[in-house]
């Protein structure tokens, strides 16, 4: 019904346009003014509407008459305009197909302009992607383009985006270099909407640089613009970005008024990707908090958005796109190779020569037969990628199925112990001895345990999926962590009667992020804890080797067999061991290991026996000058 009702008001506002096109042949002199008139005004709707289909009405007719006129230029303008509604609606795969549809069009009728503006706004979406890459490629195309033919407005729209794609790679330097020339430009033009949102690009960067005041200034100062020039949507992500930094200053209270401000207001505009990134903050926020339950309500929203089927069946669409476009344009280029070569059959048939005619003979085999090299090479490599694309997608796939098995079953036990003692003890507490009420209470704290522990690797690895762990390299001293490590395993060594030395020169140092190391350190002694027996001895051990330090976690438990070794740093694959007491693990913690010790440019392995112990060890770069 709201669809109906907005396009009534729009063939109100534009009733001359209706009017004028009941009959496709009507030729009244303003048409071409009315097209400027409605192209004027879908441009200024595109980015603001709320309702996408009734803005996608007002193009069909702007369309239709561009069609009448026959007038390429505006037709192809629309075919953009369109292209960003969908963007706007976050239809990823809808705007790329009528993007490249667009391009083709732009590259037949040599249309600088139009190649620049859909380079550009191909580039957004790719970077809306996360393929930052193949954005920054179309980025580089939009501003060569718009350099040669003096466009300024196409080249500072370009300048912010790039660097908002070098951000997202973590190239600081170079996000930096082109949002100052962004900043330059918008100054120069008096552009207020860019100039606010370099200023926000700005924060983000200090933000990413770990400058919480600046990055603080920078945000509070876009807010204050984008609330003077009432722009709901930049108002909603100012909001999330202040919530970010009091987070990141454990400013606790303002955080969480700013992200609810955020997602109350991103609801209302039907902003659904910005809404997943603010669920995902707060999950992290309340993981913070200590709220396990609502971290997980939250996880489990961002979850539902961010759905990893869906973001498949995306990708595979848009390089089946991206397919379909080469393949027309090789077509073409064989098409008019064609129409090449005929003009020159049709040179020969009037030449008088025979050896002019040979020879115009051989020419034309031998282009043909590039020609037909040429294209086959390119459907190699095209074919070359989309398998490697596939086989990305089948890992993304099986992470996801491991993932949501270890939510489903592992997480699930430990809450079923507790909540099954917990209800005998509700109701027949009377009922047990001292001992066995010992022994219950001995049951909950290992299972508490075990799901705090499943529930923290698992809030690390879905940030580290996601891109919202920041790595803080810095070069520190590796025996202060390796103490630190021990001291919170003592209460498990002292429950095992087990042992722990340390062997390592204390004035060793590693270039890493601390925090990481800690985790992947707290992971492999706790593991070797768990699976060796009561009375046994661990050691760490820690050494200089070239231009990288060594860490040995040595046990002598009850070992690994072989094929199982190949399993134990894959995701795909269950490698669940109990452990010498009957503790259980979901191997979750070897792979956030694997991820982390790799991070942080290093390499992790396994040697063991089977009854014989194990020896985990890892190296990382030794500290820098």
């Amino acid at each position: 019904m709201k669809h109906y009702i907005v396009a009534f008001t729009l063939m109100i506002l534009f009733g001359s346009v209706y009017i004028g096109y009941s009959d496709p042949n009507d030729t009244i002199p303003g048409n071409n003014l009315q097209l400027d008139n409605i192209i004027k005004n879908a441009k200024l709707l595109v980015p603001v509407a709320t309702n996408h289909d009734s803005v996608e009405v007002l193009l069909d007719v702007a369309d239709r008459l561009a069609k009448t006129s026959n007038n390429l230029h505006q037709s192809l303008n629309i075919l953009i305009l369109k292209g960003q509604n969908e963007y706007f609606s976050s239809n990823y795969e809808d705007a790329i197909a009528i993007y490249y549809q667009a391009l083709d069009g732009a590259e037949q009728s040599h249309d600088s302009a139009l190649l620049a503006k859909v380079n550009l706004n191909l580039g957004m979406v790719y970077d809306e992607l996360e393929d930052y890459d193949e954005a920054i490629t179309y980025f580089q195309k939009a501003i060569r383009i718009s350099q040669s033919i003096n466009d300024s407005s196409i080249t500072a729209k370009t300048y912010q985006n790039i660097a908002i794609s070098y951000q997202n790679k973590k190239d600081l330097n170079k996000a930096l270099e082109y949002n100052e020339k962004a900043n330059q430009l918008a100054i120069l033009k008096k552009d207020t909407t860019m100039i606010i949102d370099v200023i926000n690009n700005f924060g983000t960067i200090a933000y990413e640089q770990k400058d919480l005041v600046k990055s603080l200034d920078y945000y509070t100062k876009a807010l204050n613009l984008y609330q003077t020039i009432n722009d709901r949507k930049g108002i909603a992500m100012a909001y999330n970005n202040i919530g970010l930094v009091y987070l990141d200053k454990n400013e606790y209270d303002k955080s969480i008024n700013y992200f609810n401000k955020s997602l109350a207001l991103a609801t209302e505009l039907k902003m659904h990707d910005f809404i997943g990134d603010i669920y995902s903050n707060m999950t992290i926020y309340y993981e913070q908090r200590k709220d396990y339950k609502k971290a997980y309500y939250y996880y489990d929203r961002f979850n539902a958005i961010y759905d990893s089927l869906a973001g498949e069946k995306k990708n595979k669409m848009i390089y089946q796109i991206q397919a379909k476009y080469k393949l027309g344009k090789n077509t073409r280029e064989l098409e008019e190779l064609k129409i090449q070569n005929q003009s020159q059959m049709d040179a020969i048939d009037s030449a008088k020569s025979i050896q002019i005619y040979l020879v115009a003979i051989t020419i034309l085999v031998i282009v043909l037969m590039i020609a037909t090299f040429y294209l086959l090479f390119k459907e190699k490599n095209l074919a070359s990628e989309l398998k490697n694309k596939t086989t990305e997608l089948h890992e993304l796939n099986v992470s996801k199925d491991k993932f949501f098995s270890i939510i489903a079953h592992d997480l699930k036990n430990p809450f079923n112990v507790l909540v099954s003692y917990t209800g005998i003890l509700k109701t027949d507490l009377d009922l047990f001895t001292k001992e066995e009420l010992q022994q219950i209470i001995s049951d909950l704290n290992e299972a508490s345990e075990n799901g705090y522990n499943l529930l923290q690797n698992l809030l690390l690895w879905t940030r580290s999926q996601t891109n919202r762990i920041h790595i803080l390299k810095s070069n520190f001293v590796l025996a202060n962590v390796l103490t630190d490590v021990k001291a919170l395993a003592e209460l498990n060594l002292a429950d095992k009667e087990q042992t722990l030395s340390i062997e390592i020169d204390p004035n060793l140092r590693v270039y890493a992020d601390k925090d990481m190391i800690a985790v992947v350190l707290r992971n492999l002694v706790f593991n070797a804890i768990k699976f060796s027996v009561k009375g046994s001895a661990i050691s760490l051990r820690a050494s200089l080797t070239g231009a990288n330090v060594r860490v040995d976690v040595i046990d002598s438990g009850i070992g690994i067999a072989e094929e199982s070794m190949k399993n134990l740093f894959a995701i795909d694959k269950n490698t669940m061991i109990q452990g010498t007491e009957g503790e259980t693990g979901t191997g979750l913690g070897l792979v956030l290991c694997k991820e982390f010790v790799e991070k942080n440019d290093g390499k992790i392995w396994v040697e063991s026996k089977l009854g014989e112990g194990s020896v985990f060890s890892f190296v990382l770069p030794v500290a820098k000058a």
